[in-house]
């Protein structure tokens, strides 16, 4: 039995007190609950009370998108445990009058709503109180209210494109106690019925199908939709406007569900055209997904919203699913960049609609679960769906990137205790879904995929329509897998923070190979983490003998293990993370890098990845000199997989930025890249679609290109019709945006309107593009009016376009001071009015891309004293203070040696 139905039983019990005249003893014994429930007036600053809990809602509301705001009635049916006067709840920026509880004898009593100061709780706690006890037992309260439209791309917002106005939703993770008074927690899931009532030219939509649609005497409609599953409210989902609407054949029947599911897609008016390519990439997904899990999509249609503005990538709504535009509208020539994009979000959003909304989390803490397993199970849906796309290795990649995070002392554990709501959003980073979904890799790994799977559906099966913790997950993983033992492995992943290094040695005597492995928490440079801690690391090494090599594994529990190979004789090398399935850092010494590097052939791909990795880390902590690194990249660079190669340059940025051998850094990226981008551009092959157009900007970045800049200078003039006549068709779809980049470099203020047009008005990939491009701006007084218009009310790019502006200037070495100064004289300005509110906490990230403790000092000082105008900053400044930190430890330690070794190639 979950939390939430074992609370509705105790309190469905409880006694009706104040119906009936009560005895002195009684009289005595309500008043003393009346106490009881009266003198917990303290702020519930993260979890509510467990003393009401609802059991369902009904939603009435009216709403013209053309409108400042809407209006509604909730009804909420409650039962209480102990009589009280006064209720917590959630309601922020709203109006309520004439709220009442009505209890089952008809009898009414008063309401009065109030909501506690945002200066204290600024994530919107409010509670009604009466005058009048309210009994133990069920009853309903009613509350009328008016709430004005979010404007900053949370709660129910209105977003303006085209001309027209629309309405959205997004209430994850504290949005729905903007958009209606409720219990705004995920543990409180129950049925909800909501109806809209809209101008009738507006097209609406909700989670369920609707039932009825009612044209009322003003003209207007009442759209009445069907009841939905049990669902938390962060879950509800609706939306009013003048949207396209697509209607496509059902998504047909499967071996696991015996109906079609009805499919729509709906976009901003006019661009109900790009969605073909999702419509048609949606059943292989869902098919891949129902054979996992063995149970049926569990809600009655599916609708895909491109949102026409959206802070997030995309929101799982059961039924209504969100998307931002890049994502849902992809035109014929998309580049596979962006359809893989679209087939990664889509399966884990559809992944969700079982792991997250079937099955729900009591509380954020375990958020986690929810966005790990979609990562995992989203990845593993692509790669079912279509496995020669090479999505089995996203998941690797992802944690491989998170890992990046881990390294921080002041990383947090997977499953962090939250305390007050306003630091939910730190919940939902690359821990949550990256480090995450690596575990549950490795420990799927570790078990064997049907063990685990086994577990998976067991869990499905005994929280459906319910919720469950961690724990509750972790138990059925072993109970499904018949293997006790991966709980207190996975406990000590998710409960503790930072990342696992194992060191390894290869060894032999008597033709015997032995791989000695001790473990410890991996720091880089400058790093103030402690050690001490230990993991319980399920660990495979690959042993290496000529042109034969061997799996050696074991669970490593302690500080210290041995390995020892069955295979006889020397072994010529080892790897530590054989098929990439560990999350885990690992080191070797000198001679180790050095044959483990020139054996990579005998690898495969997944195993090179977790090379390149702990070999750059190595770096990172002092452990390589500069020259292994170069040989290092040098050899990762010629490798035949995209994703390998890509990464062969993760060290340029640093060496360009902070040594002085630019023109030996240069040197050293043409002599990597640029063959191979000549031998592979142009071609249509997964190579010269995603690996190319890192290769091009490489080589026009950092490789000093010239040649290259001029071709796509003119292909970005011809694009945007600059100074020629214009030619999209000069522009492969993959090489947009860096061909709009070199032509704002070279032709600056001929190329700044079309561009500031397109980033307003193109398709989605030609906006992200062309704010690139302005963002790379090399003429100050163009940076100096950008700053400007990202500040403006009436500024023809959004908020969220804003942000991402105002960060390229910041992260420019040659406007990156004076926006720096900008940006602290606006703050205020810039953070209320352009800032999107679920970005809030996370601004000071903007300083990130420092590398002095001079900057560091500077903005430390800065964003603490601004502290009020970002509720829940604090982990992001902690994390901001210290990669500078470990950027200037990094610099100190290596920039002289990198720059000989550069030389010295």
């Amino acid at each position: 039995m979950t939390l939430s139905r074992t609370l509705l039983c105790a309190a469905s019990t409880a006694l009706l007190l104040a119906g009936c005249k009560a005895s002195e003893d009684m009289a005595a014994k309500t008043t003393e609950t009346v106490s009881t429930a009266i003198s917990e007036d303290a702020v519930p600053h993260a979890q509510l009370g467990s003393n009401v809990i609802p059991t369902e809602y009904r939603l009435d509301m009216v709403m013209d998108p053309d409108d400042d705001g809407f209006k509604g009635v909730v009804e909420i049916d409650v039962t209480i445990e102990k009589a009280t006067n006064k209720i917590w709840l959630h309601g922020k920026h709203m109006t309520v009058t004439g709220a009442v509880a009505e209890l089952p004898d008809g009898k009414s009593i008063a309401l009065d709503f109030k909501t506690v100061d945002l200066a204290e709780a600024p994530s919107g706690v409010a509670y009604i109180i009466s005058e009048e006890t309210l009994p133990s037992g069920t009853m309903t309260l009613k509350i009328p209210y008016e709430t004005p439209y979010n404007m900053a791309l949370n709660s129910a917002y209105k977003v303006e494109q085209g001309g027209e106005n629309y309405i959205v939703t997004q209430f994850e993770p504290l949005g729905a106690r903007e958009a209606f008074p409720s219990f705004d927690e995920p543990r409180f899931k129950v049925p909800f019925t909501l109806s809209i009532t809209s101008p009738a030219d507006d097209f609406v939509f909700s989670n369920t199908p609707e039932l009825k649609a009612t044209t009322l005497d003003n003209g207007w409609v009442r759209h009445d939709f069907a009841k939905t599953r049990p669902l938390p409210t962060y879950l509800i989902a609706f939306g009013s406007g003048p949207y396209d609407v697509v209607e496509y054949d059902p998504l047909p029947p499967t071996e696991v569900r015996d109906r079609p599911i009805p499919l729509r897609i709906i976009t901003a008016k006019g661009k109900g055209g790009k969605t073909k390519y999702a419509a048609n990439n949606t059943a292989g997904i869902m098919e891949a997904l129902e054979a996992y899990f063995d149970i049926p999509y569990p809600y009655k249609k599916l609708d895909l919203i491109a949102a026409p503005d959206y802070a997030f990538g995309a929101m799982e709504n059961p039924g209504a699913i969100v998307y931002r535009e890049y994502l849902l509208l992809l035109d014929d020539d998309a580049p596979l960049s962006q359809q893989r994009a679209y087939a990664g979000v889509h399966s884990h959003e559809l992944a969700h609609q079982w792991f997250g909304d079937l099955v729900t989390p009591v509380w954020w803490e375990d958020i986690w679960l929810n966005e790990a397993f979609a990562t995992w199970m989203g990845n593993k849906g692509t790669a079912t769906w279509k496995p020669e796309g090479n999505y089995d290795r996203n998941t690797l990649n992802s944690a491989l990137g998170a890992m990046n995070i881990d390294t921080l002392a002041t990383t947090r554990k997977v499953r962090e205790p939250l305390e007050r709501s306003e630091g939910v959003m730190d919940q939902f980073d690359g821990i949550t879904y990256r480090k995450g979904g690596g575990v549950l890799s490795m420990f799927e790994s570790y078990l064997g995929e049907e063990k685990f799977r086994d577990g998976v559906r067991l869990h499905m099966k005994r929280y459906a329509d319910g919720v469950a913790t961690g724990d509750d997950f972790f138990a059925s993983i072993a109970d499904g897998s018949g293997d006790a033992n991966v709980v207190p492995a996975m406990k000590s992943f998710v409960d503790q923070p930072g990342l696992p290094l194992v060191t390894g040695t290869l060894t032999c005597s008597g033709g015997k190979t032995e791989v000695k492995l001790s473990q410890s928490r991996y720091a880089p440079l400058g790093s103030k983490t402690k050690q001490g801690q230990t993991w319980q690391i399920p660990v495979c090494a690959k042993v290496g003998y000529g042109d034969q090599t061997e799996k050696v594994c074991t669970l490593m529990t302690g500080k210290t293990e041995t390995l020892r190979a069955k295979v006889e004789g020397c072994a010529d090398w080892v790897t530590l993370n054989e098929n990439g399935s560990g999350y885990y850092r690992f080191s070797l010494d000198t001679e180790g890098w050095d044959k483990l590097v020139s054996n990579l052939d005998a690898l495969n791909t997944r195993e090179v990845l977790t090379v390149q990795d702990s070999l750059y880390a190595a770096y990172r902590a002092g452990e390589v000199d500069s020259s292994v690194l170069l040989k290092g990249m040098e050899i990762f660079a010629k490798y035949p997989e995209y994703d390998v190669a890509s990464k062969a340059g993760s060290f340029l940025g640093f060496m360009d930025d902070h040594t002085d051998a630019k023109d030996d850094v240069a040197r050293l990226v043409r002599d990597m890249f640029q063959k191979r981008y000549k031998d592979n551009v142009g071609k249509d092959t997964v190579e010269g679609n995603l690996l190319v157009p890192t290769l091009a900007s490489r080589l026009v970045n950092v490789g000093q290109d010239e040649t290259l800049k001029l071709r796509l200078a003119q292909q970005g003039a011809a694009y945007l019709g600059v100074a020629r006549e214009q030619d999209k068709s000069q522009v492969a779809s993959n090489m947009i945006g860096l061909a709009l980049s070199q032509a704002m470099k070279s032709l600056g203020d001929a190329t700044y309107g079309p561009l500031i047009e397109m980033a307003s008005t193109g398709s989605a990939l030609e906006k992200g593009a062309a704010l690139g491009a302005l963002a790379s701006t090399t003429d100050k007084e163009i940076a100096a009016t950008l700053r400007d218009v990202a500040l403006a009310e009436d500024s023809p790019i959004t908020g969220r376009q804003a942000m991402g502006l105002i960060g390229g200037l910041m992260r420019s070495e040659i406007h990156g001071d004076a926006t720096w100064d900008w940006f602290k004289t606006n703050f205020e300005t810039f953070v209320k009015r352009k800032v999107v509110d679920v970005r809030l906490g996370g601004i000071p990230g903007f300083a990130s891309g420092f590398c002095s403790t001079e900057r560091r000092d500077e903005a430390k000082a800065f964003f603490t004293e601004n502290a009020a105008l970002i509720p829940g900053y604090e982990r992001s400044l902690a994390q901001t203070v210290e990669r500078i930190e470990l950027c200037a430890a990094l610099k100190e330690a290596k920039a002289e040696e990198l720059a000989a070794a550069l030389k010295a190639r």
